[in-house]
Protein backbone atom coordinates (compact mmCIF):
# COMPACT_ATOMS: atom_id res chain seq x y z
CA UNK A 1 0.00 0.00 0.00
CA UNK A 2 3.04 2.28 -0.24
CA UNK A 3 1.89 3.75 -3.55
CA UNK A 4 -1.44 4.98 -2.16
CA UNK A 5 -1.79 8.48 -0.83
CA UNK A 6 -3.49 9.71 2.33
CA UNK A 7 -6.92 9.71 0.70
CA UNK A 8 -6.87 5.93 0.30
CA UNK A 9 -8.15 3.89 3.20
CA UNK A 10 -8.94 0.26 3.93
CA UNK A 11 -12.30 -1.07 5.02
CA UNK A 12 -13.96 -4.44 5.40
CA UNK A 13 -16.11 -5.50 2.47
CA UNK A 14 -19.46 -6.48 4.02
CA UNK A 15 -20.30 -9.31 1.62
CA UNK A 16 -16.93 -11.09 1.58
CA UNK A 17 -15.36 -10.03 4.86
CA UNK A 18 -12.08 -9.22 3.05
CA UNK A 19 -10.22 -5.94 3.29
CA UNK A 20 -10.04 -3.90 0.10
CA UNK A 21 -8.88 -0.44 -0.84
CA UNK A 22 -11.42 2.33 -1.29
CA UNK A 23 -10.00 5.31 -3.11
CA UNK A 24 -11.59 8.71 -3.35
CA UNK A 25 -10.22 10.84 -6.15
CA UNK A 26 -7.52 8.29 -7.02
CA UNK A 27 -7.55 6.01 -10.05
CA UNK A 28 -8.44 2.46 -9.03
CA UNK A 29 -7.40 0.99 -12.36
CA UNK A 30 -3.62 1.28 -12.16
CA UNK A 31 -2.72 -0.77 -15.23
CA UNK A 32 -3.07 0.65 -18.74
CA UNK A 33 -2.95 -0.82 -22.23
CA UNK A 34 -0.86 1.25 -24.63
CA UNK A 35 -2.67 -0.17 -27.67
CA UNK A 36 -6.25 0.77 -26.77
CA UNK A 37 -5.93 3.09 -23.73
CA UNK A 38 -8.04 0.80 -21.55
CA UNK A 39 -7.41 0.65 -17.81
CA UNK A 40 -7.79 -2.31 -15.52
CA UNK A 41 -7.14 -3.08 -11.86
CA UNK A 42 -4.68 -5.95 -12.37
CA UNK A 43 -1.58 -6.63 -14.42
CA UNK A 44 -1.88 -9.01 -17.34
CA UNK A 45 -3.35 -9.04 -20.81
CA UNK A 46 -5.74 -6.25 -21.70
CA UNK A 47 -9.40 -6.98 -21.09
CA UNK A 48 -10.50 -4.76 -23.98
CA UNK A 49 -8.17 -5.60 -26.88
CA UNK A 50 -6.38 -8.73 -25.62
CA UNK A 51 -2.95 -7.08 -25.98
CA UNK A 52 -0.60 -9.29 -23.98
CA UNK A 53 0.89 -6.62 -21.74
CA UNK A 54 -0.40 -3.77 -19.61
CA UNK A 55 1.81 -1.13 -18.00
CA UNK A 56 1.80 0.33 -14.49
CA UNK A 57 0.61 3.95 -14.48
CA UNK A 58 2.41 4.63 -11.21
CA UNK A 59 5.69 4.60 -13.19
CA UNK A 60 6.71 8.06 -14.46
CA UNK A 61 8.19 6.63 -17.67
CA UNK A 62 4.90 4.89 -18.50
CA UNK A 63 3.02 8.17 -18.13
CA UNK A 64 5.60 9.89 -20.39
CA UNK A 65 5.10 7.11 -22.94
CA UNK A 66 1.33 7.65 -22.72
CA UNK A 67 1.79 11.38 -23.38
CA UNK A 68 4.11 10.67 -26.33
CA UNK A 69 1.60 8.24 -27.86
CA UNK A 70 -1.19 10.81 -27.47
CA UNK A 71 0.94 13.55 -29.06
CA UNK A 72 1.92 11.31 -31.99
CA UNK A 73 -1.69 10.32 -32.61
CA UNK A 74 -2.79 13.97 -32.35
CA UNK A 75 -0.23 14.98 -35.00
CA UNK A 76 -1.45 12.22 -37.32
CA UNK A 77 -5.09 13.26 -36.80
CA UNK A 78 -4.24 16.91 -37.40
CA UNK A 79 -2.47 16.04 -40.64
CA UNK A 80 -5.44 13.99 -41.90
CA UNK A 81 -7.92 16.71 -40.90
CA UNK A 82 -5.82 19.39 -42.59
CA UNK A 83 -5.67 17.38 -45.81
CA UNK A 84 -9.41 16.77 -45.70
CA UNK A 85 -10.05 20.45 -44.98
CA UNK A 86 -7.95 21.57 -47.94
CA UNK A 87 -9.70 19.07 -50.19
CA UNK A 88 -13.16 20.25 -49.10
CA UNK A 89 -12.17 23.91 -49.35
CA UNK A 90 -10.89 23.48 -52.89
CA UNK A 91 -13.98 21.50 -53.89
CA UNK A 92 -16.33 24.17 -52.52
CA UNK A 93 -14.54 27.04 -54.26
CA UNK A 94 -14.07 25.18 -57.55
CA UNK A 95 -17.74 24.19 -57.36
CA UNK A 96 -18.72 27.82 -56.77
CA UNK A 97 -16.87 28.76 -59.96
CA UNK A 98 -19.31 26.54 -61.89
CA UNK A 99 -22.39 28.28 -60.48
CA UNK A 100 -23.85 30.70 -63.04
CA UNK A 101 -23.55 34.28 -61.86
CA UNK A 102 -20.79 33.61 -59.32
CA UNK A 103 -18.24 35.80 -61.07
CA UNK A 104 -20.70 38.67 -61.47
CA UNK A 105 -21.73 38.41 -57.81
CA UNK A 106 -18.09 38.35 -56.81
CA UNK A 107 -17.55 41.62 -58.67
CA UNK A 108 -20.58 43.28 -57.06
CA UNK A 109 -20.08 42.13 -53.43
CA UNK A 110 -16.38 42.87 -53.34
CA UNK A 111 -13.90 43.74 -56.05
CA UNK A 112 -11.79 40.60 -55.66
CA UNK A 113 -8.04 40.40 -55.40
CA UNK A 114 -5.49 39.91 -58.17
CA UNK A 115 -4.38 36.41 -59.17
CA UNK A 116 -7.48 34.96 -57.46
CA UNK A 117 -5.90 35.57 -54.05
CA UNK A 118 -9.36 35.96 -52.53
CA UNK A 119 -10.27 32.48 -53.78
CA UNK A 120 -7.12 31.03 -52.21
CA UNK A 121 -7.94 32.78 -48.94
CA UNK A 122 -11.49 31.36 -48.98
CA UNK A 123 -10.10 27.86 -49.61
CA UNK A 124 -7.68 28.22 -46.73
CA UNK A 125 -10.37 29.54 -44.37
CA UNK A 126 -12.76 26.71 -45.23
CA UNK A 127 -9.97 24.15 -44.79
CA UNK A 128 -8.80 25.62 -41.48
CA UNK A 129 -12.34 25.86 -40.13
CA UNK A 130 -13.17 22.28 -41.08
CA UNK A 131 -9.95 20.92 -39.60
CA UNK A 132 -10.57 22.76 -36.30
CA UNK A 133 -14.19 21.55 -36.11
CA UNK A 134 -13.15 17.96 -36.82
CA UNK A 135 -10.40 18.11 -34.22
CA UNK A 136 -12.75 19.49 -31.59
CA UNK A 137 -15.70 17.16 -32.16
CA UNK A 138 -14.18 14.02 -33.67
CA UNK A 139 -10.60 13.88 -32.37
CA UNK A 140 -10.33 11.85 -29.20
CA UNK A 141 -7.31 11.21 -27.05
CA UNK A 142 -6.33 7.63 -26.31
CA UNK A 143 -5.55 8.55 -22.70
CA UNK A 144 -8.08 11.27 -21.72
CA UNK A 145 -7.43 10.58 -18.04
CA UNK A 146 -3.79 11.78 -18.28
CA UNK A 147 -3.46 15.49 -17.53
CA UNK A 148 -0.73 17.91 -18.62
CA UNK A 149 1.26 17.32 -15.43
CA UNK A 150 1.41 13.57 -16.16
CA UNK A 151 -1.04 12.78 -13.36
CA UNK A 152 -3.84 10.27 -13.70
CA UNK A 153 -7.22 11.90 -13.12
CA UNK A 154 -10.71 10.44 -13.23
Amino acid sequence: MGHCNARARERICPDSGMAHVVRTGVAENLWVCIDCGGRQPAEGSCIGCQHEMTLDTRDEQVRELMRDVDERLARQRESRYRFLGVLVGMTVIFGAWMVPGYWGLRGRLYPGLPIFADQWIFMALIGLGLSKVLDKYVGKKRFPYLDLNLKIVD
